[in-house]
Order: C-alpha cells, then structure tokens, then sequence
C-alpha cells in the first residue's frame, strides 16, 4: 500500500521534491555502477608484481650487494656491476627470493 496511502492521510510534496529526488538517485546509481565497473575490471597487483617497477633509496652502498629501502621495508639488493652510493635512488628491475636485483634511477 505504502506511497497509496499519501493523499488519503494528506501528505503531499510538491511535483519538483519527487523529481529532484527521482534525479539524484538516477545520477548516483549512475555514478557508484561506473565506479563498480572500473574497480571490477582491474587486475589485481599482489606481491612481486608490485615491487618490480617501484623506486627506492639505498640505505648501504650498493657495490654487488647492498641494502636499500622500499616502502619502509628494508631488502637486500643486488647491483650488475654498477656501484650506487648512500642516498641514491635506484628502481626495482626484478627479484629472487628476498633479493631484489636494481638498477639507478
């Protein structure tokens, strides 16, 4: 029965409240199925496929083997043949293990 019984208990809203209303819940179903959609289609990124691409800063020189920070984290990281001091920025170019193999920035 509900909204029926509006005019019998003499409750009425004006024609622009309903579609004002009408209109904004049109706009965010509209908005929040977008959202779901694009979220849905992602692929989801876990583990080393997040790590490989991300930059990071060395911590302890890295001649062969070396330390360097990455989101916070400390890891082991593994130079080929160039030497990258203290402070500098490197990029994650692959992993082995809890070994990370990087390249200067």
């Amino acid at each position: 029965m509900g909204l029926w019984l509006l005019p019998q208990i003499d409750f009425q809203l004006p024609l622009w409240v309903i579609l004002l209303a009408e209109a904004v819940l049109l706009v965010s179903s509209v908005y929040f199925y977008h959202v779901g959609t694009v979220t849905l289609d992602q692929k989801p990124r876990t583990g080393s496929e997040t790590i490989i691409g991300s930059s990071a800063v060395v911590v302890e020189s890295v001649n062969l083997k070396g330390m360097i920070r990455l989101d916070g984290e400390l890891w082991e990281a593994v130079t080929s043949g160039v030497p990258i001091p203290r402070g500098g920025e490197v990029v994650v170019v692959g992993r082995d293990k809890m070994r990370l193999w990087v390249k200067p920035k």
